[in-house]
């Protein structure tokens, strides 16, 4: 090991300026917990970059750049598989001759600035030089000048620090716009990427959702959706799940994340918007899909009658199963009330919903109702059957439910906030 510390101590343009000047040959390790990744140099200059968990990986890159098909990929994998020397992924696509080596270098190139700009937004992390270590699953190997990286990483974090001034949080949610020019040209172009990312944008899903969807990485999706807004084509709304503990809000929990979203899809007449959250968990950036929907005053949109005062509209929301109880506690760590959902077909299906409650139960004594519904036309267990397995005591209203009838999952939430009234009031 020729050189180690801390990036607290020395920022990483200036280590790779002190590799390059020292025209050394070997790999720079950086990692912090959780993360790590490698950039590969020979006689100082960058070869080779990766990073772990690989943001996008090169098989995807092509894929969504559309410089190979899903079947070629899904071919050069399966070959790769089959391979007995482990041969690489670029490489196989060459001799197919899926791709030519200028495309394929190219997208090397912007697999090294994305772990190069992914690295720089490091504040803390530790770093170690090892000589003569050269990369063991490149897929091909370009040479690329220091400095011309160091300014690429420095030229993103700008950018980046403009689209956030403009757009804000990237949890906020597009809706396609026009503006003058439009109405008086009659006209409009879009480039390839603009247009990919401009049928995503739905105004329901937020600007994380659709740079997860639209196939760009994310800095240069950002990069389209902020170009589109200083165009006036785009306008953008603030994040509906910053309500939350702001104003009267359910979360929904379940064990399958399909019937949380119809349960809030019903309640709300299709009218919801899809977030994607990222949290800091143990240092990692967490994604975390949210679903939510407004329900209007009183679920019917009416207000309090006259001389007293207005209802306010209600926050639903649901996030993946996937989601760590970490990231639930602060997603829905205020929330007014829960709906847990049971799947009362069958005592194996409810059993599948003890996890939920337990982990809602943890976190005190919230208001919470069990909603009970069958996803096939069987028997339905008793109410008696679903307090026994799932342990139930008289605090926790259980409700049936039917998840595509709206007035039937409305009894739900107000029964829920219903709950949460009377506890505030006790």
């Amino acid at each position: 090991m020729l050189l180690h510390g801390n990036l607290q101590e020395f920022s990483l343009p200036n280590i790779l300026q002190l590799v390059k000047m020292s025209a050394k040959t070997g790999s720079l390790t950086i990692r912090r917990e959780g993360e790590s990744g490698k950039i590969f140099f020979r006689n100082g200059l960058i070869t080779y970059a990766c990073s772990s968990p690989q943001a996008l990986p090169l098989g995807e890159r092509l894929v969504k750049a559309g410089a190979i098909s899903r079947a070629q990929l899904k071919q050069a994998l399966s070959a790769q598989k089959k391979s007995s020397e482990g041969e690489r992924l670029g490489r196989i696509l060459l001799e197919h001759r899926h791709i030519d080596r200028e495309t394929l270098e190219q997208a090397v190139r912007e697999q090294i600035e994305d772990s190069a700009f992914t690295f720089f937004s490091w504040s803390d992390g530790e770093f170690e030089f090892g000589a003569d270590e050269s990369p063991q699953e490149e897929d091909i190997l370009v040479e690329m000048n220091v400095e011309n990286v160091i300014m690429e990483g420095c030229r993103r974090i700008d950018e980046w620090e403009q689209i956030f001034e403009h757009l804000g949080s990237l949890e906020r949610v597009p809706h396609l716009a026009s503006n003058d020019r439009v109405e008086d040209d009659g006209t409009l172009t879009l480039t390839a990427e603009e247009w990919r990312v401009a049928v995503h944008v739905d105004g329901r899903a937020d600007i994380n959702t659709i740079l997860h969807d639209c196939g760009l990485d994310r800095f240069h999706g950002a990069k389209v959706i902020h170009g589109l807004f200083s165009r006036g084509l785009i306008t953008v709304s603030e994040p509906v799940i910053e309500t939350i503990g702001k104003g009267p809000s359910v979360a929904v929990r379940g064990p399958i994340d399909i019937y949380n979203e119809v349960f809030i899809s019903t309640l709300t007449d299709s009218n919801t918007v899809k977030q994607l959250r990222v949290e800091m968990i143990d240092e990692k950036e967490v994604e975390i899909p949210v679903v939510a929907g407004q329900l209007p005053a009183n679920g019917d949109g009416r207000g309090g009658g006259e001389g007293a005062p207005a209802a306010e509209d209600v926050l639903v929301f649901t996030a993946a199963a996937t989601c760590p109880e970490q990231g639930w506690r602060r997603l829905a760590g205020e929330s007014s009330a829960w709906v847990v959902l049971a799947n009362a077909n069958d005592l194996d299906s409810l059993r599948s919903t003890r996890a939920d409650l337990q982990s809602v139960k943890a976190l005190g004594d919230v208001p919470c109702v069990v909603a009970t519904y069958v996803s096939m036309a069987d028997d339905e267990l008793s109410q008696k059957q679903v307090v026994r397995t799932l342990g139930l005591d008289a605090s926790t209203p259980v409700i049936p439910c039917h998840l595509r009838d709206r007035d039937s999952v409305t009894e739900v939430v107000r029964a829920a906030l219903s709950l949460a009234a009377a506890r505030g009031a006790g």
